[in-house]
């Protein structure tokens, strides 16, 4: 274990080269908050990218969104996954193309089999509460993990003994990270988004993702925390998270969920995990 506890700015110290979003990505992050932005307008921006215009192509053709005919033009792709979609697309393979190897004992295959059905996860639970849009809900399901690949790429002593503390002591990664580290994942991931200039209402759940749920405006960590004890019953972690599934008492108060609603959330979880996979394959080609 290292003989001293790194902190965030540490950490930062390490990085020679800040991961970066794709340019298609920041752009369309930034049309979509143009209220005057039309489909053609991201078309022109997607197709300066041919891979991601053809991953964008393939996800509209897929099984995902069971089209009656095939779609061929960019455009009209556009106009049917819509704005918000195109943007969890363009970040989704954005962020993909981030993938290092496996380091310090963290699987990468993991890591994207999580975040994948944790975002997808996400939007589920969005859409069932009806308290955030279900796209930036998927966004976040995706961002709320990056700390842990700068970790992967700056601080790998620190990250096997993380994932050590972990396995030892039946830790979450988070809480493992505050045990080797005075910073964590999440801290790290805020501070990647805001040098990606996302906006504020994706980098504070990802930065808040660890708290307890005590006030009502908190219903975006509450929604990742239920994301996150989904995955753990059905074993879709990253590796580092070693603790015994389990949810805060408060965060179907905060998202206002019922028993009902719980129950159709846990049916869905396979059926959701299913389609993120299909997804992530995919975005990997």
């Amino acid at each position: 274990m290292p003989t001293s506890r790194a902190s965030l700015r540490d950490i930062v110290d390490r990085i020679h080269t800040i991961p970066t979003l794709s340019e298609v990505a920041q752009q369309v992050n930034q049309l979509l908050g143009d209220p005057n932005a039309v489909a053609a307008d991201i078309e022109k921006i997607v197709r300066r990218d041919p891979s991601m215009a053809a991953k964008m192509l393939r996800m509209v053709n897929s099984p995902l969104y069971s089209l009656p005919a095939p779609v061929t033009d960019l455009e009209q792709a556009v106009k049917i996954l819509g704005f918000k979609s195109v943007r969890s697309i363009a970040m989704s393979v954005s962020v993909i193309d981030l993938t290092k190897q496996d380091t310090a004992g963290f699987s990468m295959k993991a890591f994207w089999a999580h975040g994948m059905v944790c975002a997808a996860l996400c939007r589920m639970i969005a859409e069932r509460a009806m308290m955030a849009d279900p796209e930036l809900a998927f966004t976040i399901g995706l961002l709320k993990d990056m700390g842990k690949l700068v970790l992967a790429d700056n601080a790998p002593d620190e990250l096997r003994a993380i994932i050590a503390v972990a396995k030892g002591h039946g830790l979450s990664f988070g809480q493992a990270a505050r045990e080797v580290l005075e910073t964590d994942d999440a801290e790290v991931a805020a501070w990647l988004c805001g040098n990606w200039k996302l906006p504020k209402e994706m980098i504070d759940p990802v930065h808040q993702q660890y708290e307890m749920i005590l006030k009502p405006d908190m219903h975006l960590v509450a929604m990742i925390q239920l994301a996150e004890y989904l995955c753990a019953l059905k074993n879709l972690r990253v590796s580092g998270d070693c603790n015994k599934p389990q949810v805060n008492k408060q965060v179907t108060k905060v998202l206002g969920l019922d028993a009902d609603d719980l129950r159709a959330i846990v049916a869905a979880t396979d059926a959701e995990a299913t389609k993120a996979k299909e997804m992530l394959a995919l975005m990997s080609k």
